[in-house]
C-alpha cells in the first residue's frame, strides 16, 4: 500500500490567501473553517459510527469560524474578492481529498487542523494585545483538539511523529 501523500495546505493556498486584502484575511480563513464544518458534516452522514465525533469536530471549525469573524470579520468593501478567493480555495481544497477513501480524507483533514493551528498562532505572535493574542491561541488549540480526536479514533498520528 503506498503511502498517503498529505497535503501542504498553506503552500496550496497561499496565492489564494494573498489575494484577499490583509484586514479581511481572517475573515476569509473563518469562512474556510465553515467549509471545513461543512466536510465534517458531510462525512458523518456517510458513516454512523464515525458521525458523534465528527460532529464535534464540525462544531469545533464552527466555534473557530464564529470567534474568527468576531474579532476580524470581512470588511463589506472586500465581501466580492472574498467569496471569489473562498471559490478557489474550496476547490483546491477538495482536490486534496479526492479518490481517497472516507478515513484517508478524514486523516488528511487532521493535518489541515495541524496546519490551519499554525496561521492562528501565526496571527498570536503578531498582536501586541493580550486578549486578541489570548484568543487566537485558543483557536489553535481548537484545531489541534479536532487533530488529536481524529487521530484518537482512527488510531493514527497526525503529528508527524511515529
Amino acid at each position: 500500500m503506498a503511502a498517503l501523500e498529505i497535503p501542504n495546505f498553506p503552500e496550496i493556498l497561499m496565492e489564494t490567501l494573498v489575494s484577499v486584502p490583509e484586514a479581511s484575511r481572517v475573515g476569509f480563513l473563518a469562512r474556510l473553517e465553515r467549509s471545513a464544518a461543512g466536510r465534517y458534516r458531510g462525512w458523518a452522514t456517510e458513516s454512523d459510527d464515525l458521525a458523534p465525533w465528527l460532529l464535534e469536530c464540525a462544531a469545533r471549525e464552527d466555534e473557530i469560524a464564529d470567534r474568527a469573524e468576531e474579532m476580524f470579520p470581512v470588511l463589506p468593501e472586500h465581501e466580492e474578492i472574498v467569496e471569489e478567493a473562498l471559490a478557489v480555495a474550496r476547490r483546491l481544497y477538495l482536490g486534496a481529498f479526492e479518490g481517497h477513501p472516507l478515513e484517508d480524507q478524514i486523516f488528511i483533514q487532521a493535518h489541515a487542523e495541524r496546519q490551519g493551528s499554525l496561521a492562528w498562532l501565526g496571527y498570536a505572535s503578531q498582536h501586541a494585545d493580550e486578549s486578541t493574542r489570548k484568543q487566537f491561541l485558543e483557536l489553535a488549540d481548537l484545531e489541534v483538539a479536532s487533530a488529536l480526536r481524529i487521530d484518537a479514533e482512527l488510531g493514527r498520528s497526525s503529528s508527524g511523529e511515529a
